[in-house]
């Protein structure tokens, strides 16, 4: 097994997909359609929460989430290799997470992802506790031993060594190895360098090597930079294989004090194009070929401009192409889409719901089969399927009983249910007083819920537009936009009136919230979070529609929805 196998199977290295498709220069179809051109700009910006994971749309508010442990490692390193000096200042618990979730992967590669945040600022991940740490993952015979990728073969044994000295030598522990110790993993490395290796165990043992300040075998040097006159007719899992195998050819001639000579005339177009779009660490391996191949500075303004866009405010760099889509976020997608006016026709959605409705791992979950089977309904059209109604009578989906407790549950549900063409039962509604900012949200939510249901007619008398005025007048006392909408959009059902006082809290309490970048028409959460939300937004465009477009949130529309 090769060694770029075993890390990249066993620690889930996308070398490949639709990312990598494009980057690469393949010849590739992409997942979601182009949308129609009929479409007008406000609706592709839903293109932007497309996942290139699964297919699904995802929730903008993601947006906002730092990469994970590896990819971060990666940006961060090549802004280093690009002369930067990035810091973060995620504060002690993220930084936790960070260190938990790289642990919880790799016991060796993890901790090594954590250099990169170390050194930007981040002490915290990284510790004296972690040398003893890799210390004990030590075999008798000189290498280390990685809980991802376990003791099987050379491969395995090169790559948990080669990430174990990297964190000793980042620790400034290295040099305190026990002689019998560094003597040993010497000899170890040394006897493997006697034989031929692929590439890729050469970079990690020659490597090694120099992190032990040990002069690297001339025989591992030998082989020229790997061809590249075959490059446009590979494959795209062909082209990501040279390229990683082109990064671990750098290695070594640098690991041995030598000048690596990479072809630039193919490299630097790559790397043009797929700027973008690459995964982080396939970005840091080209940014490392070039910058050691002498290519300009020039070269690399693509990745800058990149990497700065996608720095978050504590340093951190985001990772939009590994976000994961859902069809609950789907399913907002097209609820906006259908208040809008636009075509909820989406191929690539639909392929993505058949995707996932035919893996072995999909969730049999009851709410998660009922937001399947409303999004291919809202998508695709036809009947209500069997499952959805009866996933819909059955008062363990569907509450038969609405309390304070559960109107979220319900409310969601039933809209859910309505989306799948089921009948709604009018539920038993129980009572509470109108005292506090979430009874007040739990009461509109459930009147808002009957009317979205077809049960206006059930909203319980104790629900009315004079309990609710106080409120919708002042949204200052409601933490979201989301609840701030819901108690606007009861009150105004209930026949409370759209005046100059409510239409000037609507503006304080929702206007100010709209846009985030690439997102102009969606809504943020409020109270504190300026992230956008799928949900927000469509709870801001229903009460705009309600009130008959008077605060001008909805898009301009377009009036030919086929769905």
């Amino acid at each position: 097994m090769k060694f770029r196998t075993a890390i990249a199977g066993k620690l889930a290295t996308r070398f490949a997909g639709a990312a990598v498709c494009v980057a690469l220069m393949a010849s590739c179809t992409s997942t979601p359609e182009e949308p129609e051109a009929q479409d007008p700009a406000a609706a592709r910006q839903f293109d932007l929460l497309v996942s290139k994971e699964n297919g699904y749309y995802y929730h903008p508010f993601l947006r906002q989430s730092p990469a994970g442990p590896q990819a971060q490692s990666y940006a961060l390193r090549t802004l280093t290799e690009l002369g930067s000096s990035p810091k973060t200042s995620m504060d002690s618990a993220q930084a936790e997470s960070f260190r938990q979730g790289a642990l919880e992967t790799s016991s060796l590669w993890g901790r090594n992802w954590m250099i990169a945040l170390r050194q930007a600022g981040a002490g915290e991940v990284l510790g004296a506790g972690d040398a003893e740490a890799v210390n004990k993952t030590r075999n008798k015979g000189g290498w280390y031993v990685d809980s991802a990728l376990g003791d099987e073969d050379d491969a395995a044994r090169l790559g948990s060594t080669w990430a174990a000295l990297e964190v000793l030598d980042a620790l400034g522990r290295l040099d305190a190895l026990p002689s019998a110790d560094r003597s040993a993993t010497l000899d170890w490395l040394r006897s493997l360098a006697a034989e031929p290796r692929p590439v890729d165990q050469s970079s990690a043992l020659a490597r090694c090597l120099q992190l032990l300040k040990e002069p690297v075998p001339g025989a591992l040097t030998q082989a020229a930079a790997p061809r590249t006159d075959d490059f446009a007719r590979l494959t795209p899992d062909a082209r990501a294989s040279r390229l990683a195998d082109t990064y671990s050819y750098v290695v070594v001639q640098e690991a041995a004090g030598k000048r690596p000579a990479p072809d630039r005339k193919v490299w630097e177009p790559v790397l043009r194009d797929g700027a973008a779009t690459l995964p982080h660490e396939q970005l840091y391996k080209l940014v490392h070929i070039l910058k050691a191949a002498g290519s300009p500075k020039a070269v690399f303004a693509p990745v800058e401009k990149r990497l700065d866009g996608e720095r978050l405010d504590d340093g951190t760099v985001r990772d939009p192409g590994a976000y994961l889509g859902n069809p609950d976020a789907s399913l907002f997608v097209q609820r906006l889409r259908a208040l809008a006016g636009w075509s909820r026709e989406d191929a690539g959605l639909l392929t993505a719901l058949e995707r996932e409705e035919k893996s072995h791992d999909v969730s049999q979950e009851s709410a998660e089969r009922l937001n399947r089977a409303a999004l291919r309904k809202v998508t695709a059209g036809g009947d209500a399927g069997e499952p959805a109604r009866q996933l819909c009578a059955d008062p363990r989906v569907l509450p038969g009983s609405v309390t304070e407790q559960n109107a979220t549950q319900w409310q969601r549900t039933a809209l859910n249910c309505a989306d799948a063409g089921a009948p709604v039962g009018t539920p038993k509604i129980g009572s509470w007083h109108l005292d506090t900012p979430d009874r007040v949200v739990a009461a509109a939510t459930v009147a808002v819920g009957l009317a979205d249901s077809d049960h206006r007619d059930s909203i319980p008398a104790w629900i009315t537009a004079d309990a609710l005025a106080q409120w919708a007048r002042h949204p200052d006392r409601i933490d979201s936009v989301y609840g701030y909408v819901l108690v606007v959009r009861a009150y105004a059902l209930l026949g409370g009136e759209t005046d100059a006082a409510l239409r000037e809290a609507l503006g304080r309490g929702v206007t100010q919230h709209k846009g985030c970048p690439e997102l102009p028409d969606l809504y943020q959460v409020g109270g504190g979070d300026s992230a956008c939300d799928l949900k927000t937004t469509w709870g801001v465009w229903t009460l705009d529609r309600q009130l008959h477009g008077a605060m001008g949130w909805l898009p301009a529309t377009n009036p030919r929805d086929k769905k």
